[in-house]
């Protein structure tokens, strides 16, 4: 019988070790994130001879497989009955699709699952044609006003938070339909979760925030970005002036996914990624997986 952790902070080294050596540019692979949408999700951590897996739900209600562990470790009998006739792994790297014959497996994937990934470089500069409307609403933001980027941290962790209840606020979206609680809980657990952030002061105000974390060595993933919207322009200067502070330290910054949502879409491409990193959904071939029905 298998045995399912749930996750909890205590399991913090042992899933940030597996990370750092799969060295993956998916956000999905970091343990914040794990921790954070783990009651979203159903993360559980399921331990096999040949490594760790995860087992979790997505939006649909589909019952996925994340590997943690090189698969060639894996002998083809443990993956089948991991997958079964109905599960799927995810988010598989393209690198891997290679474990996969094709008369085995079925490979699939969700444009609306895919990683924004940008140049930090770009971000921090918004040079080009590409950037010229940003560029605009970052004049008119600073005609305006004269913000002022603190570090995240200690006393500061509290004005942060009273941003996110006002940007709750102003969704006038229940808070159980946004990621609220996620973040709250960021803020809450900022040190223990190893975060990094910037909160963007105006008038002697508190604004907007930022709040992310290294995913490897290359990338930095930036995971909520929260702002009044009384402030025009204010995410565009979030963006650059976060791009600005990593860019001494990260080739990449990673905006996640746009989950299938056609204004989050929209404003993503608008930065011009330097690519749309695609999430695999890999299946058993000749099963009824209409997971992989995408």
């Amino acid at each position: 019988m298998d045995i399912k952790e749930t996750i909890e902070l205590v399991h913090q080294p042992l899933l940030t070790e597996h990370f750092r050596n799969l060295h993956l540019d998916i956000s999905d692979y970091t343990f914040a994130n794990l921790y954070l949408f783990r009651e979203i999700s159903r993360y559980k951590i399921v331990r096999k001879d040949c490594g760790i897996f995860i087992s979790a739900y997505n939006r649909q209600g589909q019952n996925y497989v994340m590997p943690l562990t090189d698969l060639r470790a894996c002998s083809l009998a443990l993956i089948k009955r991991l997958l079964g006739s109905s599960n799927f792994f995810f988010p598989i790297p393209e690198e891997w699709l290679s474990y996969f014959p094709s008369q085995e497996f079925r490979v699939t994937h969700d444009d609306g699952e895919s990683d924004y990934i940008y140049l930090v470089e770009k971000m921090a500069s918004f040079a080009g044609k590409t950037y010229q409307r940003h560029r605009n609403h970052l004049n008119q933001f600073f005609g305006l006003f004269r913000p002022e980027g603190i570090p995240l941290e200690g006393d500061k962790l509290a004005p942060a938070m009273d941003v996110l209840d006002a940007w709750q606020e102003e969704s006038r979206i229940a808070r159980e339909k946004t990621d609220y609680p996620q973040c709250a809980e960021a803020l809450r657990k900022f040190r223990e979760l190893a975060l990094w952030g910037t909160i963007y002061y105006i008038d002697n105000e508190p604004a907007g925030f930022i709040v992310g974390e290294p995913l490897n060595e290359d990338m930095f993933c930036l995971h909520f970005a929260k702002a009044s919207k009384k402030y025009h322009g204010i995410y565009e200067f979030m963006f650059n002036d976060t791009a600005r502070r990593l860019q001494s330290r990260f080739t990449y910054l990673n905006l996640e996914e746009d989950m299938g949502n056609g204004n989050l879409r929209r404003t993503k491409a608008s930065y011009g990624p330097e690519r749309i990193l695609k999430k695999y959904r890999v299946c058993l071939a000749g099963t009824d997986a209409g997971a992989c029905n995408v």
